[in-house]
């Protein structure tokens, strides 16, 4: 047992505490055995880091939870907590959460909340909202808890509803997550109802987290000019809130004025993130601003030292290929530090749709087959590339090469729409009909 940074092994639970906080899960879970092997008592705060370490290695997680039992510490309210969060982080161990939801604690809030986001990350969506209602407290935290539960299990309407059965003024947790569920709907009446029972009659203080998802969800609903007036009167902004503002004004085609907030963004000391680059390279993409796009591209790695990803380089792709620039499009993916994804090659594959160059194309069209075979849709984007530039052999060899890999036989005409330009195929065309 190598205790790389003790000269002595530890031998005292606070040493042994500190080894199992600092260690990867696997070895703090694989070091338990030795500790108790070596007469030292374990006590909460031990269980508190091995059952986190349970989150990414489940295995363990029953024998854990024995031990907990025989050293009486099961009854404390936050290691039951973490122990239900750890088991809900694994679908085989639902029955375990509905055993706990039968038996724990009816009177423990903290514990019923805890259960309440287990069922729902498990799933059980009915089970979870029968353990809310049986509750006889519930705390804000309680009612939070309910409305992010539904939120994240897509079910936005829920989410709504349960945020408008909370009591008393809500949490800003609560809030943020019912603005989130109306932005995802787009629905602008629900949304501004959430505003106004949070930050009406002076019952939160607009936050920075709050204030993003609020001019998030104005964004969404399609009302940029409102999404500016929240953004306006935020007293605390930071990198999200800045972000979420530039992509909600590129996001609607008012590129300079994002450029300008990206730029006012960097004047008051804020970093961008990765994030940011991308709200503002897609900007200058759907504006077809090539040189700003390449002036952000080189600034993010020289002014604020972010490796490029490969959504900044699909950005700088789409704006290349938007530009007719499809040699340089194609001379930048060949120079990505890391293998292309799909997006980004179909991104380059997009750009040659003028037939301005084959070659890319092909290139695009071979790499794209290694990464997912299944997928014939860049096949048919290259059988459009050759007859647009009336290439009518490699027209019929390509789609040979889709008949032998299976695809799907497509009766008469076959419209592909390649960058808003839709390209036919001809109905009397005996390859394609046989």
């Amino acid at each position: 047992m190598d205790h790389h940074h003790h000269l002595l092994p530890p031998t005292t639970t606070i040493q042994w505490n500190t080894i199992l906080r600092s260690s990867p899960p696997h070895r703090a879970l694989s070091l338990y055995p030795h500790m108790l092997r070596s007469g030292v008592h374990p006590n909460k705060f031990t269980f508190t880091f091995l059952i986190k370490a349970c989150l990414q290695i489940p295995n363990p997680l029953k024998h854990i939870h024995c031990h907990l039992i025989k050293l009486n510490l099961s009854s404390d309210p936050f290691l039951l907590s973490a122990l239900i969060h750890s088991y809900s982080s694994h679908p085989r161990h639902l029955p375990t959460v509905r055993s706990f939801a039968r038996i724990s604690p009816r009177h423990d809030p903290v514990i019923q909340t805890s259960l309440v986001t287990a069922l729902f990350n498990l799933g059980d969506h009915i089970a979870a909202r029968r353990t809310f209602d049986a509750m006889p407290v519930r705390t804000p935290a309680s009612y939070a808890a309910l409305v992010s539960a539904y939120a994240r299990a897509g079910l936005h309407a829920d989410a709504l509803r349960a945020f408008h059965e909370i009591p008393g003024p809500p949490t800003e947790a609560a809030a943020v997550s019912a603005l989130s569920s109306a932005a995802r709907l787009g629905d602008l009446d629900a949304g501004a109802r959430v505003h106004l029972s949070a930050v009406g009659e002076g019952r939160l203080r607009l936050s920075a987290g709050l204030g993003t998802a609020l001019l998030t969800m104005y964004a969404r609903c399609g009302r940029v000019d409102r999404a500016v007036e929240v953004f306006s009167s935020m007293r605390a902004r930071d990198a999200t809130a800045w972000t979420a503002m530039v992509s909600a004004l590129a996001a609607h085609g008012m590129t300079e004025r994002a450029l300008a907030l990206f730029e006012e963004m960097v004047g008051c000391g804020v970093q961008p993130d990765r994030v940011a680059y991308v709200a503002v390279l897609s900007a200058c993409a759907r504006a077809g601003l090539v040189e700003a796009g390449r002036r952000c591209f080189e600034r993010m790695v020289s002014s604020h030292g972010i490796e490029p990803g490969r959504e900044h380089y699909g950005c700088m792709v789409d704006l290349l290929g938007r530009a007719g620039r499809v040699k340089e499009a194609w001379e930048l993916v060949r120079s990505m530090p890391m293998e292309p994804d799909s997006i980004v090659l179909k991104a380059l594959l997009s750009a040659c749709s003028g037939g301005e160059d084959v070659g890319a194309a092909e290139w695009a069209v071979g790499r794209l087959m290694e990464l997912n075979p299944d997928d014939t849709s860049p096949y048919v984007l290259l059988a459009n590339l050759y007859a647009g530039v009336h290439r009518w052999v490699d027209v019929a060899r390509v789609r040979r090469t889709m008949r032998a890999r299976g695809a799907v036989k497509v009766a008469g005409a076959s419209g592909v729409a390649v960058n808003g330009k839709v390209h036919r195929f001809m109905v009397g065309d005996s390859e394609w009909n046989s």
